[in-house]
């Protein structure tokens, strides 16, 4: 059995992007988004080597969510110049570190990530993410992997790592998320209903079908208005939130995912094309050019 390693391409991208100071390339691109995701290729390639793999995109609208609500995060700002600038040389970048770049028109990074899990074959999954709705894939075979700190890098989350910090289990997210909504994405949550308010039904009912089923069974009150109030609501909420499972653009199997080696003469000229001697350094000390070989 395999591991395969899926990275959420804009999570990351973004990530970096606030995170680094401001940074130009030798030709005085902004370049800090394109440094951090260079030296997170770096410290992927020590310490996740896998047979399988992906930068996973975003690509266009989703035309299923939009359909359902047409303020779906059209809230969000248009992606900063000094960001769009770089996407393409990241995409050169991944290529050259061996990483297979997958997208497909209409459909969110998570609902690809989502496809790819369940296509898994009997190999593990690991996505790199800072994504909460993507909790709801987590499963024995199904981790998420969060970015950490100088004394903690990484931090893999498992089943028991959700049920730790959400009480209840990874297949209730879908439900928990369609009761609070998400604000990041436009999605008005059910009024008065906070995590703890939503943790509590779900532990008491177990999931929306089964809440709603009951729901001249709750004792009268507030709580009980809202949700018969807001039944199409949470039912449309639900739709939003759930993750689709469409493939990657030319799929043909795990092989679409096949990691190469990186192509660390290229690296060193696209290094000297941004001047980025720390990475270049990095790659040098390796001494790989001929000898390295992945820890298959």
């Amino acid at each position: 059995m395999s591991r395969i390693l899926l990275i959420d391409a804009y999570s990351q991208i973004f990530r970096l992007f606030y995170a680094i100071r401001q940074l130009t390339s030798a030709k005085g691109d902004p370049a800090n988004a394109l440094f951090g995701m260079a030296r997170l290729f770096l410290q992927l390639d020590t310490e996740f080597p896998t047979d399988y793999g992906a930068l996973v995109f975003d690509k266009g609208k989703c035309k299923r969510r939009c359909g359902l609500l047409e303020s779906y995060k059209a809230q969000r700002p248009p992606m900063p110049e000094e960001l769009r600038c770089q996407t393409e040389r990241i995409h050169k970048w991944a290529e050259a570190f061996g990483w297979p770049v997958v997208e497909r028109e209409g459909f969110e990074a998570d609902d690809l990530l989502a496809g790819i899990a369940k296509e898994r074959q009997g190999n593990s999954v690991l996505i790199l993410t800072g994504d909460k709705d993507l909790g709801q894939l987590v499963d024995d075979q199904v981790h998420l992997l969060h970015p950490g700190n100088a004394k903690k890098p990484w931090e893999q989350v498992d089943t028991q790592a959700v049920m730790a910090k959400f009480g209840i289990a990874p297949a209730q997210l879908l439900d928990y998320l369609s009761l609070l909504g998400d604000a990041v994405d436009n999605i008005p949550g059910i009024p008065g209903c906070g995590p703890k308010t939503a943790v509590k039904l779900l532990q008491e009912y177990g999931s929306i079908d089964n809440l709603l089923a009951h729901l001249e069974e709750m004792p009268a009150g507030k709580l009980k208005d809202t949700l018969c109030a807001e039944k199409e609501h949470l039912l449309l909420n639900r739709e939003l939130v759930r993750l689709d499972t469409p493939l990657p653009e030319n799929w043909t199997g795990l092989e679409t995912l096949r990691r190469r080696r990186p192509d660390w003469q290229k690296l060193l000229a696209l290094c000297e094309e941004e001047g980025f001697k720390a990475i270049a350094a990095e790659i040098q000390k390796r001494q790989v050019p001929q000898q390295l070989e992945f820890g298959f």
